[in-house]
């Protein structure tokens, strides 16, 4: 098996938890198709179930560390650097939407709700 991409095998560390790192090899292509399932559960997904991953902190850091090894990095973080009215629209209808799907809604303070928008809405900014 070529050692530039050879997979994870579990049970190889004893270390174990949601903050441990292990080494992982992607090829560009596995790095841009994991960036373009990312970004199209944010901003392409209307099902508001997929806004559980949206704002995960988790999900917002691969998007940032594989687009800080990809081939286009540069291109995107200043792609990103940017608002994008279309995503920023599509994700407050869709974040509307949950809200009113909410079995028990809940109260939610403006910032919280600004925070909520900010974790979804990432790599872009908030106007």
């Amino acid at each position: 098996m070529n050692q530039d991409h050879e997979p994870f095998s579990p049970g190889t560390s004893e270390a174990s938890g949601e903050h441990t790192t292990k080494p992982i090899y992607l090829t560009q292509g596995e790095i841009n198709a994991l960036q373009k399932a990312i970004l199209f559960l944010k901003f392409e997904s209307e099902e508001t179930a997929s806004l559980l991953y949206a704002g995960s902190p988790l999900l917002n850091s691969v998007l940032e560390k594989v687009r800080d090894v990809c081939a286009f990095g540069e291109y995107a973080k200043e792609l990103h650097s940017r608002p994008n009215e279309y995503a920023e629209r599509f994700m407050r209808a869709k974040l509307e939407r949950s809200y009113a799907e909410e079995l028990a809604p809940r109260e939610r303070t403006e910032e919280q709700n600004i925070e909520i928008l900010r974790s979804c809405m990432h790599p872009y900014p908030v106007k």
